[in-house]
């Protein structure tokens, strides 16, 4: 039977366990930086304007614009992740991108609803039509009624669809 590796310290104990995280973990994170910072060099100067980082990483990221070498694009990238690791709250920007992203995946969403509730209502009957509009006020209801009835007429008779797309920009308007 082979020996017992016998080592000077004991791992298990608690005594030596260390909180600090592991060079992977360090080399994970510096990468997010880094890849935070590249999201961040695609964006527009007005845009990059209102985003939560210093102006040493600001000033950086336009210069990584500016520039137009591999070689010094790809080093200018890699102080941008330094900065972002000593300067930055990355939570903060993090989540500024997260809402620039979401942004206008929500307008596209909520456009996208407004144009089926006009196309309902314009095939819906009368009860059809008391249940979708049950969740607006009184005067938005008799609005968007009025509203529907006139750009059915105009769909009948082929005219412009100046009432159709007032129907819209109501339905729009109304905050929900």
């Amino acid at each position: 039977m082979p020996p017992k590796n016998r080592y000077q310290w004991d791992t298990t104990d608690s005594e030596f366990e260390d909180d600090r995280p592991s060079r992977s973990q360090k080399k994970r994170d510096s990468t997010a930086l880094q890849r935070m910072g590249e999201e961040l060099s695609a964006l527009a100067p007005s845009v990059l304007a209102k985003m939560p980082i210093t102006e040493n990483i600001r000033a950086a990221i336009l210069e990584w614009q500016r520039l137009g070498s591999h070689e010094g694009r790809r080093r200018q990238m890699q102080y941008i992740g330094r900065l972002m690791r000593e300067e930055a709250e990355p939570q903060a920007v993090r989540e500024a991108l997260d809402a620039l992203k979401l942004g206008h995946a929500g307008e596209t969403a909520s456009f996208k609803r407004f144009e089926k509730l006009r196309d309902d209502l314009m095939i819906a009957t009368d009860a059809e039509m008391d249940a979708l509009l049950a969740e607006f006020a009184e005067e938005d209801a008799a609005e968007l009624r009025d509203l529907t009835a006139k750009a059915r007429n105009e769909r009948q008779h082929s005219r412009p669809p100046h009432a159709f797309r007032a129907l819209f920009r109501k339905l729009k308007s109304i905050p929900q």
